[in-house]
């Protein structure tokens, strides 16, 4: 996932914040892995930081001047990942990362 993700980092407004949900997704795998985290609490985490992510970034670009462009697809299929769903069980697996 994370090297699917370099593909949408450079058309980013703010690639540090995918960096940060990145270095989250490693770590979490690791706990997975080690079965000290079951798939569906790091699908919560993942889904809580993505949230605050995307919260940071509208917060950001609202105090930015505006851009009338509109984001290229890659960037709104990544926003629109890891939804609330993604935390329950039987989660919509289309959207989770």
């Amino acid at each position: 996932m994370i090297k699917a993700t370099d593909l949408v980092r450079p058309l980013l407004p703010f690639p540090e914040l995918l960096d940060r949900e990145n270095a989250l997704r490693r770590a979490l795998a690791e706990q997975v892995q080690t079965r000290t985290m079951s798939l569906l609490e790091r699908n919560i985490q993942i889904q809580k930081l993505h949230s605050q992510l995307l919260e940071e970034e509208r917060s950001r670009l609202s105090a930015a001047p505006a851009d009338a462009s509109k984001p290229p697809l890659a960037v709104t299929q990544w926003r629109q990942s890891n939804g609330e769903s993604c935390g329950r069980l039987g989660g919509d697996s289309g959207t989770c990362y």
